[in-house]
């Protein structure tokens, strides 16, 4: 459900001073050199750096710069485009474990002390690999943000030697990033925020006990014309993503399958947590969560008399224990499984197994030679026809309940690289989801700082899955609420309500709440957050109460939406309830806007109720409007 957890990082970035480069005029080519008695000569510098005579490219010496040390170099007064060149020392240091989160030595452009700064080098986390490849990253100066968050996975391998870095900064078409004058095809250009440069960060290795050293040579600024464009930061939604229509047959409940599965009620609507202690159940159900989903270590035989002492149903494995109580209602689904799609470790899971994934991938291991050569990555995913196999086998010893399979972040991050070799193979995705009768996901775009708190990735994988699954089975996802790796980088509960509704106009049928933090460990971090507790909680009664509503048919071509603010779509769809119709609408991107609806079906004059927020809206001819804050969430009844 989550991956690695993080550490304490890391070299604080710092302020700059203005200066001139060595004796040239401050208009024009700017350069550095180290060779001199003035080689430290405009420069901020702290901790372990020093001048190098004898490491330079062609006898002009070098910068060196040591764990912890710091430099900055300000070539411009004033923020423009512009040109950066520097050559850097790459000696193939590496880290004990790579998959811990930190970072060894960065350089790179910033504009001014508290906007964006653009730096490269190593950087190491579980879905990174610091020590062989490198990382961009994006960062706010004195920010919260640490270089494995906002980082973009370049490729580019770390081999010794000198390499020459260009940072490129077009007045119109925005930044991008060479390396030995090739341009990198893993560096997004609309993924960043810098949009000026005006000066040179170098940043020593964070671990100061057995860190890298960097050498860093003939540094020349071009600095341009004043930018013409600006970043969109966060990226906004992807052209493309709406709504997925309706099926022709809708039923009020998707559970009617199973004689002992999830309530048939057309008025429940599963609200579950994730692997947490039975003993807080009562605490849970105080909140509005109505499922458990996995149990540690179990099922045992403590934790189902705990639960059904709370009156809580759960989803769980169908252990020895579990098909004890095969006619136990407390039990309404198997668990099959988290995250199959993500690699999984050669040593652990494969147990360094050649032969298993020749029978799991046999295109990877022909295409890296496996039976000449040991395997050298990080293991492959669970391959799909496993989870069919394994599915079958879970269905036939109870065909009375159903099977969930979750899914991890690929379902909706093309890019991510946690899926080993098959990172953006989309394809494998209707395969997995044949081996299950509920399919779910998680994707967490505030706590996972590559996406850049893109909320609207929640609402892809639900779309994804609706369509790769041919709305034959329900999906279901869950939902980040804490600050798992970092207690400086959770959502608000604007954005998690943001996100359940972006989920739940899309057509997810369950909501899973992760309430894991990791550092320092609390299992059930939410109950320890008072506010985003009660938000939650108001939150799923809200959802209960519409329950019925949810659970109706969603009107085909019912409501379109026009937004005032171009790159913040609208979405929204129709219900009609016991005479009553119903208009679910989310603002899509994180800027305001004024969206105009207008819905078929109702008479010349209405009002529109706003549920929960005390007002109401005239609606004439079926049109009305109102105004969006970013990731604003407003519910209509329109009777």
């Amino acid at each position: 459900m989550i991956r690695s957890m993080t550490i304490g990082l890391c070299t604080a970035l710092l302020v700059v001073c203005a200066v001139q480069a060595q004796g040239e005029a401050t208009t024009g080519n700017k350069s550095l050199t180290f060779d001199g008695v003035k080689a430290m000569e405009g420069l901020t510098v702290s901790g372990d750096v020093a001048a190098d005579a004898a490491k330079g490219r062609d006898e002009s010496g070098a910068l060196r710069v040591g764990p912890g040390g710091k430099v900055v170099w300000r070539f411009a007064d004033a923020g423009a485009s512009g040109t950066v060149e520097m050559w850097v020392f790459e000696d193939g240091t590496q880290r004990g474990d790579p998959r811990a989160y930190g970072a060894g030595p960065l350089w790179g452009v910033i504009d001014a002390d508290g906007a964006p700064v653009l730096l490269v080098g190593p950087v190491y986390a579980s879905y990174l690999s610091g020590n062989t490849t490198y990382a961009s990253s994006d960062l706010i100066l004195n920010g919260p943000e640490r270089p494995w968050q906002q980082v973009q996975y370049l490729g580019v391998k770390r081999d010794k030697g000198w390499h020459k870095w260009t940072f490129q900064l077009d007045p119109d078409n925005g930044m991008s990033l060479l390396c030995d004058d090739k341009p990198i095809r893993g560096f997004v250009k609309d993924k960043i925020r810098l949009n000026a440069v005006r000066g040179v960060v170098i940043l020593g290795d964070e671990a100061k006990d057995g860190g890298q050293t960097v050498w860093i040579a003939d540094v020349t600024a071009r600095p341009g014309a004043p930018m013409r464009s600006e970043p969109l930061w966060p990226p906004p939604p992807p052209e493309g993503l709406g709504i997925v229509p309706p099926p022709a047959e809708q039923t009020a409940t998707p559970y009617a399958t199973w004689q002992n599965g999830p309530s048939r009620d057309p008025g429940y609507f599963p609200i579950a947590v994730w692997l947490q202690d039975p003993a807080r159940a009562a605490e849970y159900k105080a909140a509005g969560i109505n499922l458990y989903i996995g149990l540690w270590n179990g099922p045992t035989e403590e934790q189902l008399a705990e639960l059904k002492k709370q009156g809580m149903p759960v989803i769980c494995d169908q252990n020895e224990v579990g098909l004890k109580h095969i006619d136990d209602p407390i039990i309404v689904g198997w668990m099959h499984g988290d995250e199959p799609d993500n690699a999984h470790k050669f040593d652990e899971y494969w147990k360094r197994d050649k032969e298993k994934i020749k029978d799991a991938w046999p295109d990877l291991y022909a295409s890296q030679r496996l039976d000449t050569k040991d395997y050298a990555g990080y293991g492959p995913p669970v391959p799909p026809k496993w989870i069919v196999r394994d599915y079958e086998a879970i269905r036939s010893k109870d065909p009375s309940r159903p099977v969930m399979l979750n899914l991890g972040c690929g379902v909706a991050w093309d890019e991510y690289v946690g899926r080993g070799e098959r990172t953006g193979k989309l394809e494998d995705y209707p395969e997995y989801i044949k081996g299950c009768d509920v399919v779910s996901y998680d994707v967490y775009p505030v706590t996972t700082g590559q996406l850049a708190s893109q909320l609207w990735y929640q609402a892809r994988g639900v779309a994804r899955l609706r369509q790769w699954t041919e709305d034959r089975k329900p999906v279901w996802n869950c939902l980040e609420c804490t600050g798992m790796s970092d207690v400086n980088v959770k959502p608000t509960p604007h954005q998690v309500k943001a996100q359940a509704w972006m989920a739940l106009v899309h057509g997810s049928r369950g909501l899973i709440y992760f309430v894991h933090q990791f550092n320092p460990f609390n299992e059930a971090a939410l109950l320890s957050d008072a506010e985003m507790l009660a938000a939650v909680t108001a939150m799923n009664r809200q959802i209960h109460a519409l329950a019925p509503v949810l659970n109706s048919p969603t009107v085909a071509d019912a409501v379109t939406v026009a937004s005032s603010e171009p790159h913040t779509p609208v979405h929204a769809i129709v219900k009609r309830h016991d005479g009553t119709t119903y208009v679910f609408a989310v603002s899509m991107y994180s800027r305001k806007t004024e969206a105009t609806f207008t819905v078929t079906g109702l008479p010349a004059a209405a009002k529109a109720e706003v549920i929960g927020e005390n007002r109401s809206i005239d609606v004439a001819g079926g049109v009305f409007k109102d105004a969006f804050a970013g990731h604003e969430v407003h519910l209509y009844r329109i009777k």
